[in-house]
């Protein structure tokens, strides 16, 4: 092993076998600032070392070709000796570009639970910014503070960077409102302290092992796409709610471009003529009349979709009274108590209720103003007990036995059309709306809110 580590150094004198300086941890839940995170990768076995120490000085020079193909035998790191596999990952010898021009998205939208669990104390304060760590090839620079790139915001949980200062070992890392930072990359293995992702759990498939460390590599496989999109803490490229009810339309009002339509390739709404977008927070603002809803035309009646589900993400405004207004949020009633979203009905407690074809406490008290939340109104038709509503990832104490007539063909959002001697609308801010088909399991609702809740 050590006549390896010493041809190593012959063969990529640009990279350190390991590095002097010990890690420090300047967070409290970032990984450590891995300075030791970058060792060469040499071929396994005994055949190859032997014929390498045999090897001209002009072979050497070619070294890095042979070590390739002789990867797929196996590979394992000089400084520990672990055997371990590379996957679909092959670029252990540098052979890219120095300066590619890449693409990252990140997708932080769901975040596994068991990472979520393992860094409790982080998720609590809601994520502000991304950045790209990194280690170019020869660097003898490893994911310094001073180096992370920051990303640019593009959806609730999503940022973006185009940049051509990253070639070899990479991850990335969020940032929340408290200042506190975590990064998905680093130490393989986790101790009983300390508040970390662990990639060798949610990431062994995807990164490589250096020492006792696991980074992403850049590919430099010829055709590599310079599109690279991640979900954090994953493998995957997206990030997906696991076993979440088919979406039947879903629309996110940072998308919004213009015009009087709230809309994608699923469906359009239309925008009152009093409807205001609000650039600042993304979302569109009710100003509580008639003209500031939005209609939208579907059918949620239950003959159509017996099992449904409806999210709503909205914050209301400071001047919002709950006193004078039955706040429904979304609905397409004509009179049965049809199906809606409610936050302030005195005749359904005065708290968040939906529309079931009567009246019920839920037991679920009016939303604070001036902070953003998540809605959840789950319909199951004629299922004792199936339909409940959620807030903020907390089910309401009550469920219900929905029995609902077919209400107007057209929902809207906001409040609901038609004017009534007490307003049935709400006065603040909506962002995202999504509807589903079938009915979400309880055990679903935290999953829903801390993928769908924005942080504007």
């Amino acid at each position: 092993r050590g006549q390896l580590a010493r041809r190593a150094r012959h063969l990529y004198p640009h990279v350190p076998t390991a590095h002097r300086d010990a890690p420090n941890a300047p967070e409290r839940v970032a990984m450590a600032d891995t300075r030791d995170e970058s060792t060469p990768l040499v071929a396994r076995d005994d055949a190859t070392a032997t014929r390498r120490a045999r090897l001209t000085s002009a072979a050497r020079r070619a070294a890095a070709v042979v070590g390739v193909l002789a990867c797929a035998l196996g590979c394992y790191d000089v400084v520990s000796g672990r055997a371990f596999s590379l996957g679909t990952i092959t670029n252990w010898a540098f052979a890219g570009v120095e300066s590619p021009s890449l693409t990252f998205t990140l997708d932080a939208s769901w975040i596994a639970k068991d990472v979520r669990a393992a860094n409790e104390v982080f998720f609590t304060s809601p994520l502000s910014k991304a950045f790209i760590v990194k280690h170019n090839f020869g660097s003898s620079s490893f994911f310094k503070e001073e180096e992370q790139i920051p990303m640019t915001r593009v959806g609730l949980r999503k940022w973006m960077l185009t940049t051509t200062s990253v070639n070899y070992e990479y991850g990335f890392m969020l940032e929340n409102e408290a200042g506190e930072k975590l990064r998905e990359i680093g130490p393989a293995y986790v101790g009983t302290t300390g508040d970390v992702v662990a990639p060798s759990t949610f990431m062994k498939d995807c990164t490589v092992a250096f020492g006792k460390y696991r980074n992403r590599l850049v590919s430099q496989e010829t055709g590599a796409s310079s599109n690279i999109k991640a979900c954090f803490a994953s493998c995957d490229e997206d990030c997906v709610l696991p076993d979440a009810p088919k979406p039947i339309g879903m629309l996110d009002a940072s998308d919004y471009t213009g015009g009087s339509k709230w809309s994608n390739s699923q469906f359009s709404c239309a925008l009152g003529s009093e409807t205001t977008y609000d650039q600042a927070s993304k979302s569109f603002y009710i100003s509580g009349t008639q003209n500031s809803l939005i209609i939208c035309p579907h059918d949620i009646g239950p003959k159509k979709h017996p099992d449904l589900t409806i999210e709503v993400v909205f914050k209301l405004d400071p001047t919002f009274d709950a006193a004078s207004s039955y706040g429904w949020i979304f609905g397409h009633d004509n009179g049965g108590y049809d199906r809606s979203f409610i936050i302030s009905d005195e005749r359904f407690g005065g708290g968040v209720a939906s529309g079931v074809g009567g009246v019920y406490n839920s037991g679920m008290p009016t939303p604070t103003k001036g902070v953003w939340h998540h809605g959840l109104a789950v319909f199951r038709q004629g299922v004792k007990d199936g339909s409940y509503t959620a807030l903020d990832g907390v089910r309401s104490p009550r469920r219900a036995t929905a029995n609902n007539n077919e209400g107007l063909p057209n929902f809207s959002i906001g409040g609901l059309v038609g004017i009534r001697s007490i307003p049935h609308s709400m006065k603040g801010y909506i962002r995202y709306f999504n509807f589903y088909e079938g009915a979400l399991s309880e055990d679903q609702i935290e999953a829903m809110y801390v993928k769908n809740t924005p942080w504007p």
